[in-house]
């Protein structure tokens, strides 16, 4: 599942398409004509209240691809050039791997706005959180459960199915205009993404070391390796690591950069692919 998210700004707009907006639209979200699209997939957003630009947000993004997107854009805008990206997401599933063995080893370097968010899907994990720029992990299948989704009703989906995905927008995009929007696959959006060989209780403790260790762990499971990396200095981190805490197996864990970099090419170059799940059967 490559692009999740695709929204453009335009000081320009053909003609008709502004004034079906005007005719059709709704006042709403700091835009004087919003309406909604569904032949081409989109909804258009005419008229900011500030600047007077237009924004047109593209809807199941997944399941289109960059070709049908510029054909739309040059449909409603005009010529791409002028085009710029408001916020994209990409991400990645991946199937196999529990939700909380990716909390218990990722890690993100130099970063230190973090956090973790409970609902009823389970947890989300944020490795970066900022307005800009955000990574995060959560258990997509049980999303896509809580929301009733026709994929999860129709379909036997892998447990657990985790989606790394990381959220651009404003200044923290490294490409601000849609006509260069391929150069996203030759960048590196996880590049200072590990999995830290830290994750298991080292064996040879005495008892009080057991129980502290284990209360790590635990504290680690709960809010992921790196939140619980956070609440200590790095000196005093990396003398509790060292204590109590041993390597753990690295091999489970695939090159996520190198699969997000494969899936963001996979959608500019026009090819959506998407896991054949067996059907569910009627009771």
């Amino acid at each position: 599942m490559p692009a999740d998210k695709l929204e453009l700004l335009s000081h320009k707009i053909r003609p008709r398409f502004l004034d079906l907006a005007i005719a059709e639209g709704t006042r709403k979200g700091g835009y004087d004509h919003v309406v909604e699209l569904p032949k081409i997939s989109a909804a258009l957003h005419c008229k900011g209240y500030r600047n007077g630009i237009h924004k047109l947000v593209f809807r199941d993004v997944a399941h289109l691809n960059f070709r049908y997107c510029k054909d739309i854009v040059s449909e409603v805008f005009g010529p791409s050039s002028w085009v710029r990206i408001a916020r994209v997401d990409w991400c990645v599933d991946i199937s196999g791997i529990p939700l909380l063995d990716f909390a218990l080893h990722c890690r993100l370097a130099r970063i230190q706005n973090c956090s973790v968010i409970r609902s009823r899907t389970g947890p989300t994990f944020y490795l970066r959180r900022s307005r800009a720029h955000t990574v995060l992990i959560y258990n997509k299948l049980r999303q896509l459960q809580s929301i009733g989704s026709p994929l999860f009703k129709n379909y036997l989906m892998p447990d657990p199915l985790v989606r790394v995905e990381v959220q651009l927008k404003g200044h923290g995009l490294p490409v601000r205009y849609f006509h260069e929007l391929d150069k996203f696959a030759e960048l590196d959006l996880l590049q200072n993404l590990s999995f830290s060989e830290i994750g298991q209780k080292r064996s040879g403790l005495n008892t009080t070391d057991s129980l502290a260790a284990e209360g790590l762990l635990r504290k680690i499971e709960e809010s992921g390796l790196q939140m619980t990396s956070k609440e200590y200095s790095s000196q005093k981190w990396a003398y509790l690591a060292k204590k109590f805490l041993r390597p753990a197996s690295q091999s489970q864990f695939p090159d996520l950069n190198k699969l997000l970099r494969q899936s963001i090419r996979d959608w500019l170059e026009n090819r959506t692919r998407f896991p054949r799940y067996p059907e569910r059967r009627r009771t």
